[in-house]
């Protein structure tokens, strides 16, 4: 009898011990729910001024490096020439002879002073023969670009084919402005078909 009591008591004494108490379990809660409206009180959402009280929001801002417009363009050309232009031009410029499509590198088309012809063919395609470089490409048939790219657009990925120092030959022509293009895609506003070479130079002879 006296060793059941003694293990009673035991068993009674390890409850009162190891168990847990309810009042731990509410003051958790209770500290957690202190906490969050703090943090949401006072954390100040990752706002410059309240991390960096002594410097101005607009200060911060300055102090991240500026672009300037030529580089801006140039990568917005860059990317506009991986997404559509490089399958067939190759992401080199060198294009792919033996499937038809000419080098933009070197190109006569591309690189006049005047970038008229060039924003015709993004803005209208362009089939049949043409000679670039010397060698003639007798199945040229690039679709039409204009209702995919904006004036911005256009300018951008030509001044990016122009400019392009990474292909081999830098040349200092100028930016394409959207100037420019309007004025090239009001001219053509009327035509729906692709362009062909002979037709490009009669109507831009500007562009030699």
């Amino acid at each position: 009898m006296a060793a059941k009591k003694t293990n009673e008591e035991t068993e009674r004494a390890n409850a009162e011990v190891g168990g847990p108490k309810p009042w731990v379990f509410v003051l958790m809660v209770v500290t957690l729910y202190w906490a969050i409206n703090y943090l949401d009180g006072h954390g100040g959402g990752f706002n410059a001024k309240v991390y960096s009280p002594h410097k101005d929001a607009t200060v911060v801002a300055s102090l991240k490096v500026q672009k300037t417009p030529e580089e801006q363009a140039f990568e917005s050309g860059a990317r506009i020439f991986r997404g559509i232009c490089a399958a067939c031009h190759q992401p080199n410029g060198r294009g792919n002879a033996n499937a038809g499509y000419p080098p933009l590198v070197n190109s006569e088309w591309v690189l006049n002073e005047s970038p008229s012809r060039a924003i015709a063919i993004v803005s209208k395609g362009l089939q049949g023969p043409i000679e670039v470089a010397g060698q003639v490409y007798n199945k040229v048939a690039m679709p039409s670009q204009g209702a995919a790219l904006s004036d911005e657009d256009i300018a951008n990925v030509i001044s990016y084919i122009r400019r392009n120092s990474d292909w081999g030959d830098a040349h200092s022509l100028p930016l394409v402005t959207l100037e420019q293009v309007k004025a090239v895609r009001e001219t053509i506003a009327d035509r729906s078909a692709p362009w062909t070479a002979d037709e490009l130079v009669q109507q831009f002879p500007d562009s030699q």
